[in-house]
């Protein structure tokens, strides 16, 4: 999704005063504490939109919101596997339970268009737990990281079983509050392709229109256009009619995203037409006081990833302070998956119409997700948590210091009732509504990593991967270890993400020469942003291929038509230093860095002739390219995520907890058989 500030959101400025009386001194006394909860989950102040994410100190604005990203989980071509058609299946149309579609990300946006063919992405934390207001958006979501937290493919038989993605920062937009609900921009389609599932929510234009109802709702009060007159003595109805007709404005059965951007209670309606916005009131209705979060609420600050203790782990959960025997870890909310088959990945066979389906007979990998969901051997439920680091806690069968429960309260959200209904009454559930909670079974102290035992099935595997796992040369293919890449026949060196060469702001980019000594590694491929759009119209095929060459364009180059940028494959032809000497700025994820290179560029773009449809390509060379317009992309399918022998098991829920009335498979029961080796 991309962020898109609403206009609106620059009143906050002149909504700091209303703001600074809900700063009680136990926010103060918060602020001053170096260990005070950052985060908390409670119930929502808005009506029926059951969870929300709550900063437990203020926040100034740019400042990081909690201590550490969150991570991000890429599911590719989930609709091909799905589909023995190959792709006519879709989970946003509900052709299949998947409700992680509610909590899935743009790709681009969270940089990971390039996994796959056809990528979505699941980012916890902030990623799934707060809601949208588009009268009140205050936090802004960046990309994720790339890093593999030590593990390759090379000497790690843990490598490809954790994603590589994390640390996806959310800042805060402006200042905010400590209580206040945070807020994050689902975008409005998100709304707007969902109505038969929520209400009609308000979008930015909605509180526009709201407000102009609002002065005509406050002149018929008094007869007068001028709010100052909005006060008891001046009212030409009371106050218990006022609270009649604002019932029946609030509950006409038309129901419009404007009249849902009215403030819920009367009183608030004449606030709002007071101050000449719905904003002031609403930022006051959105924050919780810290005795309301620390009674009703659930500290999800108490666990933060570091580097495991446990080899092969990747990162574990560390606690940020002390937690007593029988005090909550961090709480666990769970988006429900009623078959636990919709993870599966299958190998490919030509169809009846020779095109390419999935081969239902070859199973032959499972999405990295899985390895993040809890369920057991005798359902086909899957449960994955979503709040904040909650992932990170790592498995220790004898010294484990932390178990699953279910809470016990949270009755807004937490459906203690679907504990006893079947897998078939959970698959007609779109929307999120169990919760689990990480408890200390022994006091923990700060600084000390967590962990729950994932159960005997889930250390049998591990206990089988291990053993069969050999250390792949160095000298052996890249491409050809994963299912879905193209053999090659070197391996260019060791594997490096394009995250890590974007980050290489110093480094200059190699010409076509220089790799002809010193290629960059087959996973990754060069692409710039450039416009090869013109005004020529071929009315046939050129018998020689065209060339185009010119300076670079900035304001052509990078510009963005129909949401999309104009960014296609190249190669550097030339590189050298700028005439001045000058070294050039740029913005890169909001740092500033300098870079005295500039570049030649080659590019092939494939075009049509306008009468035949048939296709050709045009050479560009474009001079003057700065670096900030060249950038590494991952080629699909090649980081160790996609590793044949990957490892994949589920976490598994205590016999002592798991409802039996979720029990659908028997034990006996014979199920196609999946074998990474």
């Amino acid at each position: 999704m991309t962020t898109v500030i609403p206009p609106m959101l620059s009143q906050c400025l002149t909504t700091a005063a209303a703001v600074t009386v809900f700063l009680s001194s136990a926010a103060t006394a918060a602020a001053d504490d170096s260990n005070a909860c950052l985060l908390y989950v409670a119930e929502s102040t808005i009506p029926n939109a059951g969870l929300g994410y709550f900063t437990g100190v203020p926040v100034e604005k740019g400042h990081l919101l909690g201590r550490v990203g969150d991570a991000a989980f890429a599911t590719v071509d989930q609709d091909w596997h799905m589909s023995s058609e190959a792709g006519t299946v879709s989970k946003h149309s509900g052709d299949y339970h998947w409700p992680l579609t509610n909590y899935d990300w743009n790709a681009p946006d969270i940089g990971l268009a390039n996994e796959g063919e056809d990528v979505s992405v699941t980012v916890n934390g902030f990623g799934a737990a707060p809601n949208c207001h588009f009268s009140l958006l205050n936090v802004d979501e960046d990309a994720a990281a790339f890093d593999a937290a030590g593990l390759d493919r090379y000497t790690s038989p843990g490598a490809g079983a954790i994603t590589p993605w994390w640390n996806r920062t959310s800042t805060a937009i402006r200042d905010i509050a400590a209580g206040s609900e945070l807020y994050v921009d689902y975008g409005p389609n998100w709304f707007t392709s969902r109505e038969g599932h929520f209400q009609l929510v308000p979008l930015t234009s909605s509180y526009t229109k709201a407000l102009e109802f609002l002065k005509r709702y406050g002149a018929l009060l008094v007869g007068t256009d001028n709010p100052e007159d909005l006060i008891e003595d001046k009212m030409m109805i009371g106050d218990e009619v006022q609270k009649d007709l604002w019932e029946l404005i609030k509950t006409h059965p038309y129901v419009s995203r404007e009249r849902q951007a009215l403030p819920e209670a009367h009183k608030d309606g004449i606030r709002a037409i007071k101050a000449g916005d719905i904003m002031t009131v609403e930022v006051e209705n959105s924050i919780r006081s810290l005795e309301y979060l620390e009674e009703h609420g659930k500290c999800v600050d108490n666990i933060v990833p570091k580097q495991s203790t446990i080899p092969h782990a990747g990162r574990g959960a560390f606690a940020t302070r002390f937690i007593p025997k029988g005090g909550l870890v961090a709480p666990a909310p769970l988006v429900h998956i009623a078959d636990k088959s919709k993870v599966l990945m299958y190998g490919e066979k030509k169809g009846p119409n020779g095109n390419v389906i999935r081969d239902e007979e070859n199973i032959v990998h499972k999405q990295i997700i899985l390895n993040y969901c809890f369920s057991h051997p005798n359902s086909t439920l899957l449960l994955f948590p979503y709040s904040s680091n909650v992932v990170y806690i790592n498995h220790h069968s004898t010294d484990y210091n932390a178990k699953l429960q279910w809470t016990n309260d949270f009755d807004f959200y937490h459906h203690k009732e679907w504990l006893e209904k079947s897998v078939d009454f959970l698959e007609d559930q779109w929307t999120a509504g169990l919760m689990l909670e990480f408890v200390a079974t022994r006091d923990i102290q700060p600084g000390e990593e967590v962990f729950i035992d994932y159960g005997e099935e889930w250390q049998n595997a591990w206990d089988e991967h291990v053993k069969k796992w050999k250390p792949i040369s160095k000298e052996s293919d890249y491409n050809n270890l994963t299912w879905w890449t193209e053999t090659t026949e070197t391996t260019n060196g060791d594997p490096i993400s394009a995250y890590q060469l974007n980050n290489n702001q110093d480094i200059p980019i190699r010409t076509l020469e220089e790799q002809q000594i010193n290629p960059y590694p087959h996973n990754v491929e060069m692409q710039c942003y450039a416009n090869t759009n013109h005004d020529t119209a071929y009315l046939f095929t050129p018998q020689t291929m065209p060339v185009f060459r010119r300076p670079y364009d900035e304001e052509k180059d990078m510009s963005v038509d129909e949401d999309e940028h104009h960014i296609v494959k190249c190669k550097v032809r030339e590189r050298y230093e700028k005439e001045d000497d000058s070294s050039e700025e740029v913005e890169v994820d909001g740092t500033k860095i300098t870079h005295k290179y500039l570049y030649v560029i080659e590019i092939d773009a494939e075009k049509t002739v306008t009468d035949d449809e048939t296709t050709f390509h045009e050479h560009h060379i474009i001079t003057d390219v700065p670096w900030n317009a060249i950038k590494f992309v991952d080629k699909p399918y090649t980081s160790d995520v996609y590793l044949k022998h990957a490892f994949r098991h589920e976490m598994k829920i205590p016999d002592e907890i798991f409802p039996k009335s979720w029990m659908n498979v028997e034990q006996k029961q014979k199920t196609k058989k999946f074998n990474l080796w």
